[in-house]
């Protein structure tokens, strides 16, 4: 059975109102708030990182790095009722970097970019063979736009702005995904 999980707005608005407070208290440099922050986070933030690296290993290492980050630029945060926004945008910065340096200090050999050994699903973040499978199918920005919006509850006005594409185009290719998966589901019946 394939179910999509959502997030009413009243569970992201709550969510965005207990993210802002921790970042204060992180701001404060309070460790207790950056381990709640990272309990309630760290999902969106791997699973943010696997949908833009489709490695486990890398994806756990931007994770960490983008907390560390959190925890160093806290400070500069300023509430207007997005924190995931921002705290999404320190990881892209990083996942750029990283690539970038991938690139550079592998000379654009693409047998050596997948060095590290691969586990398919097995340590997915929804730990969902199927729903895996299906993400799979996907193209590389189709698969983050669905990630954002539906793990991690981005509005697609907030993922035009955060990916620097146009709404129009946010939203053709979350429907052309959503159409595309609707179809192997209904296969797969």
């Amino acid at each position: 059975m394939f179910v999509f999980f959502t997030i009413t707005t009243e569970e992201k608005i709550n969510k965005n109102k207990q993210i802002e407070n921790l970042l204060k208290g992180v701001a404060l440099a309070d460790t207790s708030a950056l381990e709640q922050l990272y309990d309630l986070i760290k999902t969106d933030v791997y699973a943010y990182a696997l949908s833009k690296l489709k490695n486990t290993a890398d994806a756990e290492d931007i994770m960490q790095d983008t907390f560390v980050n959190i925890y160093r630029y806290a400070k500069q945060y300023q509430a207007k009722g997005k924190p995931l926004a921002w705290v999404f945008t320190i990881e892209l910065n990083l996942i750029r970097r990283f690539v970038q340096v991938s690139q550079r200090s592998l000379g654009l050999d693409e047998s050596l970019l997948n060095v590290a050994e691969k586990t398919d699903t097995e340590q997915t973040i929804i730990n969902n063979h199927f729903l895996q499978q299906l993400l799979s199918t996907l193209e590389e920005e189709e698969r983050e736009i669905i990630t954002l919006h539906v793990v991690s509850g981005l509005k697609h006005k907030e993922i035009a702005k955060l990916l620097n594409k146009g709404l129009s185009t946010i939203l053709s290719k979350y429907n052309r995904a959503i159409k595309k998966l609707q179809l192997i589901v209904k296969e797969q019946a």
